[in-house]
């Protein structure tokens, strides 16, 4: 197996890639303070992140070609 520099084969098993057919990115689901699992670029994720940090980790949301799809109404 290959991976990218700087992970592991652990880190690699969590990475998924997003729903939406026309963004298809890596994701990793961390969870937030509150125990809430967020979807997290993979990119900004060091292997041994499991809790999301504002202005550590980029929020999929924030890069996703349709978020609005898998947001839950209010």
């Amino acid at each position: 197996m290959s991976f990218e520099p700087e992970t592991t084969e652990a880190h690699e098993r969590r990475i998924v890639r997003c729903r939406e057919p026309t963004c298809n990115a890596r994701i990793i689901f961390l969870h937030t303070a509150a125990g809430n699992p967020i979807p997290v670029d993979a990119d900004t994720v060091e292997p041994e992140d499991q809790q999301y940090e504002p202005g550590k980790h980029e929020p999929h949301f924030a890069t996703c070609k349709t978020p609005a799809r898998f947001r839950k109404p209010r």
